[in-house]
């Protein structure tokens, strides 16, 4: 599924609400889980590893197309709580009247790649 999500947390502690919207607490991609583990890959991504990791995580709640998630990152080579607010990326018809991911990162790029 594609997500962007909004890092609730930066190295455990919570981030303030007039923080939280900067670039740097926002990802946006392909959303996976494989039973308690979270993996968020980028668009356009040449390695293919994953953007970011939650371990041991639980979704919290689905309330009006946000899904919350709560788990473990690694932060320094320990275990931090982190949380993630996820909403769906939307598809937007582009002007050539292809559908595309509306995400930043792919516009200008041919449909289906």
């Amino acid at each position: 599924m594609f997500v962007r999500i909004r890092r609730l947390r930066q190295g455990g502690r919570l981030i303030p609400d007039h923080e939280a919207m900067r670039p740097e607490h926002q990802l946006a991609g392909d959303l996976s889980a494989t039973a308690a583990r979270f993996e968020l890959r980028r668009f356009m991504s040449a390695s293919g590893e994953p953007a970011a990791v939650l371990y041991d995580a639980k979704v919290l709640s689905i309330l009006a197309g946000v899904i919350r998630i709560r788990g473990y990152e690694e932060h320094r080579g320990a275990a931090v709580l982190q949380e993630w607010e996820c909403t769906q990326v939307p598809m937007v018809i582009g002007p050539d009247g292809f559908a595309r991911w509306d995400v930043p990162e792919l516009q200008g790029r041919a449909p289906g790649g």
